[in-house]
């Protein structure tokens, strides 16, 4: 697998030069469709947030979960990790689809969905045609693929475990996309092979309740903090009056 991933990143540069198109790309991206906006600023705000813990410790691969689905983790993952590419373009960043029940990355940045990482897992490709440049940027993403039948096995895999080993060594920066964790035991097994997780929770829908059970979940997984999604722009007033300036 590292031989075919240091293909996949020779090959990096020549890879789907025109995948996510302005046109196809979620308008919820807005670290691409709207870099000025006041949202993609509070995004390049999560990210150098997370460049002041890396004086202090390593995190080349960080996941991104919430309690529940529907909180935005999906979103909030492909706006860092464009973020991310965009802020230190000298560095290799890889953007990981882990959520196989339920992913969205693909549908999100408007790209080929599979072969992707579930394909991987089940022996019916390799690296090298999984990994694919985004929009010009150095930017590579790994897409989820198809559904298998056990999403916690294949992700619990050693084949996973390796996988995850390799990306370390190939790419600087790694953000993945986990599966609620509530629901499934997916993102607890692959959160202790994170440098740090982030919880994205939702403004006046998610319950502390479910954050705390979370938490718990998780098993001491490496927390690094909350993400607030989808609060008014009204709950930030300084912010509000300093973008219509």
């Amino acid at each position: 697998m590292e031989q075919q991933m240091e293909r996949a990143g020779n090959f990096l540069p020549r890879v789907d030069d025109a995948a996510g198109s302005p046109n196809a790309v979620d308008r919820r991206v807005v670290s691409l469709t709207a870099p000025a906006s006041g949202a993609a600023e509070q995004y390049r705000s999560l990210y150098y947030r997370l460049e002041r813990m890396r004086e202090l410790r390593p995190l080349r691969v960080v996941g991104v979960t919430s309690a529940m689905p529907g909180e935005g983790k999906t979103v909030t993952t492909v706006n860092l990790a464009l973020a991310a590419a965009r802020a230190n373009p000298e560095r290799r960043i890889l953007l990981i689809d882990a959520d196989l029940r339920r992913g969205q990355v693909a549908e999100v940045l408007g790209i080929k969905g599979r072969p992707g990482l579930s394909e991987l897992l089940n022996g019916e490709c390799e690296v090298r045609e999984l990994v694919r440049r985004f929009h010009s940027t150095r930017m590579a993403v790994i897409t989820a693929g198809s559904t298998p039948e056990e999403p916690t096995q294949a992700l619990a895999s050693g084949k996973m475990k390796q996988f995850l080993k390799v990306v370390r060594e190939h790419f600087d920066e790694v953000y993945m996309d986990l599966p609620p964790t509530l629901p499934f035991a997916d993102s607890a097994i692959l959160g202790h092979q994170t440098d740090g997780l982030l919880m994205v929770v939702r403004a006046n829908v998610t319950p502390a309740g479910a954050v705390n059970q979370a938490v718990e979940q998780l098993g001491g997984a490496p927390i690094l903090g909350c993400v607030l999604n989808g609060a008014e722009m009204s709950d930030t007033p300084y912010l509000k009056n300093y973008v219509r300036k």
